[in-house]
């Protein structure tokens, strides 16, 4: 089973939240899911204010951010974990997809967001745990 980060959240999109340094990226679990990831295209993201995912069960209700993951064996969607405005991307990742699945939780992060509704939204994602449990179904 693919690996989670303490003091993160998560989302059954399979994108996590670190609220100290409120960057955005996939969880191992998705890099895992996806394979070699082979192409990213965060460029679209740079100042655009995200809504957070709104999901009905298991499955995503609402539509998914402009960026692209790529890998031989799917396109993953991408969703925001929490609402705001995105201050920086990722832009290695453009040269570099990889990073992905090398280091989901470190280098390999997608943007940077200001939250706008933090409180309000935190309760909506899921602990470590609760995101282990998930995928471990």
């Amino acid at each position: 089973m693919a690996d989670v980060k303490e003091g993160f959240f998560y989302t059954k999109t399979h994108q996590w939240f670190d609220p100290g340094t409120k960057k955005i990226g996939l969880t191992a679990y998705a890099a895992e899911q996806l394979g070699e990831i082979s192409f990213v295209d965060v460029e679209g993201l740079e100042g655009a204010e995200l809504t957070q995912v709104e999901m009905s069960g298991d499955e995503p209700t609402s539509d998914p951010i402009d960026a692209t993951v790529e890998s031989s064996k799917a396109v993953g969607d991408i969703y925001s974990p929490v609402s705001g405005k995105v201050t920086t991307i990722n832009s290695d990742l453009m040269d570099e997809p990889e990073k992905i699945n090398e280091d989901p939780y470190g280098a390999g992060w997608l943007y940077e967001i200001e939250p706008s509704n933090w409180d309000g939204e935190k309760g909506n994602l899921l602990s470590a745990a609760d995101y282990q449990s998930f995928t471990a179904e």
